[in-house]
């Protein structure tokens, strides 16, 4: 699968090393990793309450494609509760009664398949409930789940006593009884079971500037049967700190399954979540084990190249790899890989690499054709470079500020090699990639990752203890100063998002989607709006923009090029939303909006272009909204973004023009237009001032039509910022399962284009679909009401998947544009 897009960190400064990192107030500091064998066991005492209690766990999952089981409750293989992951991926409460009495599923009616970050999960019982729907409540991320299908009657019995707080039941954590089978493949972290009680998940987490935390449990009730497994000894996973003494036995788990990974991070230590290799862009050809951190292959044909699930465009990196006790010259190869570059592989293959290193004679490769496709000049050096084989240990050390890497064996870093000093390195290269690592590998050849969460290996080596510069991580080997394990807590997001560095301009204070229904004057978006674009979606009816430059009752529409006109549309741009009239909020219809936030409406005079323009930009400096009048001349317009846009679209007010979009991939050289579906037109040098592409202070137009006439125009701009907006491109690779985009942030909203063939600008957002799959989407270019019929999506905590493969969004061998927008950095998020 391929990872494709342009320049993710935005010119907004990234955060420093563990920025935020006190943003957590209850830290977790360890988890365990389960392997689809091991799991936790134990055997319940005389309950508090049959009827009455409440599980909560953290989990991050690892093969989301197979049955998962999480919480079990058994007395003789016949009566059993079992909380799981279903192989649909759905969460299921399994119910057996009496060897086929009353037998059923509890089925939550959504898809959980985000293998790259924590969820989690509260399961509330409480049959002695007078209200039938309270009997059996689920949580993720805070958020009660009711969109569930039941069995008799969808609800317990009242008073229907549990079965996995029975006195004598087998409580397992983590899988089910030897005779179910079916263990967790990925992480738990704090498991708190409290007996007799029925609490609401905010008793275990609350929502801090739109991001969902742990609260400190060890308050709360446990009752005779509860216990808090918190999982930080090593050498007693099972114990219970509750008080209660309520310890577990260990069945497949060692020591060495203590993790650092977590979904927390601080300061100092804890560098919570951790990067692994990436299960939804390996190709089919991969297989992951270990919690995605031992990749290995099925085949013997041209090697597979899973990718990590974590990227950087700047920073000081360190991972190791550790070589598998199988080898020849050619396999497994470390690799690094650069995600922005367009595919060249089939599904089958995954990700091709830009840089190997192979046991081989000991070289370093560069990679081909779009693999490198951003790398620019690649430079090797191979001398004194050591040939590896197996169970050798791999250190990789990244310098992106200064394009540079190093590559040591066994800790030797050949050819006076010095990172620290930046001397001597075997690689260098002048573009602009977005690095991650991999691996090259067939069947019989095994890569182990390091990022920081396991310095034994998966219990191949005895841990070393190092750390980076932050304290995060535990390595074999010491990182260099300044080079950071590749980890949440070192994760760059820039200050002016991040939600531990602001309570007012996080991404949900600059950006939101609504769902509404007619009838209904005032919509909330949690802060006042600058840019309110609105579509019905139960009947055809045009999409309408409204920006506060131009002022209440003034439309535009997307999917025409009409002039600007007065409208009964919006008519307030209100302190926390705006008011909507008639024409877009009628009773019988339904409606979507999508909100904006620039600087509230107040406007300055930017005189950096040829043109002096109207400008108003938001606190990220990654959106502006442009007012001007073109001269029918080459001209250049100040934007008044921090950095160059990677996207531009215009629109004159007073004429029957196209809508005129500028994107990086495109170039100043050609135009798509939002108001059509066709293909990218070239000759568009009269648009972007004889083809000049965008500075940062800047952009250019020329005498077309589109863009510069003697006419007035309003200009939306779009700056990739870290962790909030992000213009890129990818190359689809055909497949149901399909190509991955790594954004670096949970998307809200998504606008995705082909460039090279004729299709819709199609639109996903969260509130529409709150949850996974993806799949009603509205056209920018079409007036027509929403579908569900079309090309769906997985919206993920750090991107998003295509699911489809249909020409909107990944066509074989076509390539795409998008711009997202984000409802939470991926430092921060939660697995959706």
């Amino acid at each position: 699968m391929g990872v494709f897009q342009n320049n993710l960190m935005g010119a907004a400064a990234a955060a420093a090393s563990a920025g935020g990192g006190g943003f957590y107030d209850h830290q977790i500091a360890n988890s365990v990793r389960f392997t689809g064998s091991g799991r936790l066991t134990r055997t319940a005492g005389t309950p508090t309450n049959i009827d009455k209690f409440t599980i909560s766990f953290w989990v991050k999952r690892s093969d989301v494609t197979a049955q998962n089981n999480l919480v079990f409750g058994d007395t003789d293989n016949i009566n059993y509760q079992m909380l799981r992951f279903s192989s649909t991926e759905k969460l299921e409460l399994h119910e057996q009664r009496g060897g086929g009495d009353s037998n059923g599923l509890r089925t939550v009616n959504q898809v959980f398949r985000d293998p790259s970050a924590w969820m989690h999960v509260v399961w509330v019982y409480d049959s002695g409930n007078s209200t039938e729907a309270d009997r059996e409540i689920f949580y993720v991320n805070g958020t009660r789940l009711t969109d569930v299908e039941g069995w008799d009657g969808g609800y317990p019995a009242q008073n229907r006593d549990s079965v996995f707080n029975q006195s004598g039941a087998t409580q397992v954590i983590g899988g089910a009884s030897a005779y179910y089978g079916n263990h967790l493949d990925g992480y738990m972290a704090e498991v708190v079971f409290n007996d007799g009680q029925a609490y609401a998940a905010s008793n275990y987490g609350e929502t801090k500037n739109g991001v969902w935390i742990p609260k400190d449990p060890s308050g709360l009730t446990f009752g005779d049967n509860g216990f808090y497994l918190n999982f930080a000894s090593s050498g007693d996973l099972g114990n219970d700190v509750s008080g209660n003494n309520n310890d577990f036995s260990l069945t497949s788990i060692a020591a060495h399954d203590q993790m650092l990974d977590s979904p927390t991070f601080n300061s100092d230590s804890n560098g919570g979540n951790y990067c692994t290799f990436n299960p939804l862009n390996k190709g089919s050809y991969s297989v992951l084990s270990e919690g995605n951190l031992v990749a290995g292959s099925n085949t013997s044909a041209d090697g597979t190249y899973p990718s990590g699930n974590m990227a950087f465009k700047t920073g000081k990196w360190y991972w190791e790899h550790l070589v598998g006790a199988s080898f020849n010259d050619n396999y497994p190869s470390s690799t690094f890989i650069d995600i922005s570059a367009p595919q060249s592989h089939a599904i089958t293959n995954g990700l091709p690499w830009a840089i190997r290193y192979y046991g081989g004679g000991g070289t370093i490769l560069a990679g081909s054709g779009n693999a490198v496709a951003n790398m620019g000049t690649i430079t090797i050096v191979n001398t004194g470079v050591a040939t590896y084989g197996a169970n050798d240990l791999i250190s990789w050390y990244i310098d992106i500020d200064n394009k540079k890497a190093w590559i040591a064996k066994n800790g030797t870093i050949p050819n006076s090699g010095n990172p620290a000093t930046g001397a001597n390195p075997q690689v260098t290269w002048t573009g602009n990639p977005i690095i991650t690592h991999g691996g090259m590998l067939r069947v019989g050849y095994t890569l182990t990752l390091n990022a920081g969460q396991d310095g034994t290996f998966a219990g191949a080596k005895t841990a070393q203890g190092n750390s980076d510069d932050t304290g995060y991580g535990n390595f074999y080997y010491a990182p260099p100063t300044g080079f950071l394990a590749m980890c949440a807590g070192n994760l760059p997001t820039a200050d002016a998002v991040d939600p531990a560095q602001t309570d007012d301009d996080y991404p949900q204070k600059l950006f939101t989607a609504l769902a509404y229904s007619g009838g209904t004057t005032g919509h909330v978006t949690g802060f006042k709006p600058d840019w309110v674009w609105v579509k019905a979606r139960s009947t055809s009816q045009s999409h309408g923009l409204f920006d506060s430059t131009s002022g209440t009752t003034k439309i535009l529409n997307s999917d025409a090029t009409n002039a600007e006109a007065t409208s009964s549309g919006l008519t307030a741009f209100n302190t926390d939303g705006y008011d909507m009239g008639t024409y877009y909020n009628q009773g019988a219809n339904t409606y979507a909006s999508w909100s904006w936030r620039a600087n509230g409406g107040t406007t300055s005079s930017n005189a950096t272009g040829d043109i002096t323009s109207t400008v108003q930009v938001d606190p990220s400096g990654g959106f502006s909204i442009v007012k001007y009048t073109g001269e029918s001349a080459t001209r250049t317009v100040g934007h008044g973004l921090s950095a160059t846009p990677n996207m531009i679209i215009v629109k004159a007010l007073n004429n029957t023009y196209n809508w005129a979009v500028f994107t990086t991939k495109t170039g100043a050289s050609e135009v798509l237009y939002l108001n059509s579906h066709g293909a990218t037109q070239t000759g568009a040098g009269t648009l972007w001032g004889g083809s000049t592409a965008p500075t940062a202070s800047v952009f250019s137009v020329g005498d077309g039509s589109e863009t510069g006439k003697s006419v007035p125009y309003i200009a939306y701009c779009f700056a990739n910022v870290e962790g909030y907006i992000k213009s890129g491109s990818y190359a689809a690779n055909g497949n149901a399962d399909g190509t991955f985009v790594y954004t670096g942030f949970r998307p809200a909203w998504v606008m995705i284009k082909a460039i090279d063939t004729g299709a819709e600008w199609t639109i996903y957002d969260d509130k529409r679909d709150t949850y996974n799959e993806s799949d009603h989407i509205l056209q920018a270019d079409l007036a027509d009401a929403e579908r569900t019929d079309l090309d769906k999506i997985d919206i993920l905590s750090n991107g998003f998947k295509c699911l489809s493969t249909g020409g909107r969004t990944n066509q074989s061998g076509k390539n795409y544009i998008y711009l997202a927008f984000a409802s939470n950095p991926f430092k921060y998020a939660t697995a959706r």
